[in-house]
């Protein structure tokens, strides 16, 4: 069965996640357009614009799943923040744009439990809101641990969070805090107090900073004892940041935010530097770095390892017939060929020019050929769409079962293999027999 694929540049849109709905509610025509075109083509999100409170109301009794709002305070027939006070009743996170500022009514928003506000200055507000929706957007998959032995503390800090949409795990201890890293390692931050009885927020910052660094997990330390001392000690130990109770939820926002920014920021730079910018596949540096970490846990735990390396058939004449583009996008879409078709945990990277290197473990070596064999049909039945002309293509894979006496001497057998099988015809997969030795 042939598959059929047509590729579409989608430039600098972040997509996180589809089918995600914003509203927007507010008087002026010429704002909200503005705002639906910028949110729609900046994050891929579908855009519902609504100019009266009635109209709101009787939209989202009808369809309340909405991912968030942007609501202004003053609405022609609601001229009170109803229309906030309404959506956040619908359990609806809100973002209040307003053209009206003071002290007055920036406590009044606040004391909504609203996302934030937003002023309509100039476009750049317009950014810091667009900025803001994407984050809301990705909190949905952060974790935060709070840390105090106070109920009212961890609920205070746990109700702030979950407005912005983290997931919050609570403990009212060190001790259980460390239970809870334990049970959830994907944990991006923790707020902790200082003063607990069983170990206090030194202690058990220190012992989280033996297995996560400060670019793995974020550490906030808060008390009520706030000097420049107890905030200096916090870091030396490994936090963060610091924060005294009791602060400003603006401040408690914007120090969350920043640090969260710098784990991203920083992963977003480490996973760049072992990414093949072409492919978004690994590259050879990553395969062997993470490589020969599995390789050694395989090793000392007698799992079974198969290293494969493939070669696209006469890559050359592609380029030649159709050009570099062309060959660009045959690379990007056997790319994304080898990503489906291999799990998360295994390592798919591009060596270089059309060669590419997969690191599978856990593989039933009865299985092997069936596998790769399955995916060498796959490719060979895909057609690439350019220019209005079909691409035809095929690959070579050889492929090494047998655990040698290191990853490298895996991968040269690959490599070995793979030479048999363009020296057999091409379009095919060479395997290390199952007798032999390396």
């Amino acid at each position: 069965m042939e598959e059929k694929y047509n590729y579409q540049a989608v430039g600098n849109v972040i997509k996180l996640e589809f089918g995600l709905k914003v509203l927007v509610v507010n008087n002026s025509k010429c704002f909200t357009a503005f705002v639906n075109q910028k949110i729609e083509t900046t994050l891929d999100l579908k855009v519902i614009t609504i100019s009266s409170f009635k109209a709101a109301v009787a939209l989202v009794e009808k369809s309340p799943d909405f991912f968030i709002a942007v609501a202004g305070l003053y609405l022609h027939d609601a001229n009170e923040g109803e229309m906030v006070d309404y959506l956040l009743e619908k359990k609806i996170p809100v973002i209040v744009f307003t053209g009206k500022y003071d002290d007055a009514t920036r406590d009044k928003i606040l004391s909504r439990k609203v996302i934030d506000y937003v002023l309509k200055e100039d476009t750049h507000s317009i950014d810091y809101l667009i900025t803001l929706i994407q984050r809301i957007q990705r909190n949905r998959n952060i974790k935060i641990l709070v840390v105090d032995d106070s109920w009212a503390v961890r609920k205070l800090i746990t109700g702030l969070l979950e407005v912005h949409q983290y997931q919050v795990l609570n403990a009212d201890s060190g001790q259980k805090a460390m239970k809870v890293i334990k049970k959830n390692p994907d944990i991006k931050m923790m707020i902790t107090d200082y003063n607990m009885p069983d170990m206090n927020g030194f202690d058990l910052t220190r012992e989280v900073r033996r297995s996560y660094s400060k670019e793995e997990l974020a550490i906030i330390g808060i008390s009520a004892q706030g000097c420049n001392k107890l905030s200096a000690r916090f870091i030396k130990n490994g936090a963060n940041d610091f924060m005294t109770k009791p602060f400003l939820t603006e401040e408690f926002y914007c120090r969350v935010t920043q640090n969260i920014d710098i784990i991203e920021y920083i992963n977003v730079i480490k996973d760049a530097s072992n990414r093949d910018y072409l492919t978004g596949l690994y590259n050879r540096r990553y395969f062997f770095e993470t490589g020969e970490k599995l390789y050694a846990h395989a090793q000392r735990n007698a799992l079974t390892i198969v290293t494969a390396m493939l070669d696209i058939d006469f890559f050359k004449k592609i380029n030649d017939s159709y050009g570099h583009q062309a060959g660009d996008l045959v690379l990007k879409r056997l790319a994304l060929i080898l990503q489906k078709r291999f799990r998360t945990t295994d390592i798919v990277a591009r060596f270089g020019g059309e060669e590419f290197c997969i690191m599978v473990s856990n593989m039933k070596k009865k299985s092997t050929f069936k596998v790769f064999d399955a995916l060498r049909q796959t490719i060979e039945n895909t057609r690439i769409n350019f220019e209005k002309q079909d691409i035809r293509i095929s690959v070579s894979i050889g492929v090494c079962t047998l655990v040698g006496a290191s990853l490298t001497e895996m991968v040269n057998k690959s490599d070995e293999l793979l030479y048999q099988a363009k020296h057999g015809g091409r379009n095919q997969v060479c395997l290390v027999p199952q007798e032999s030795s390396l």
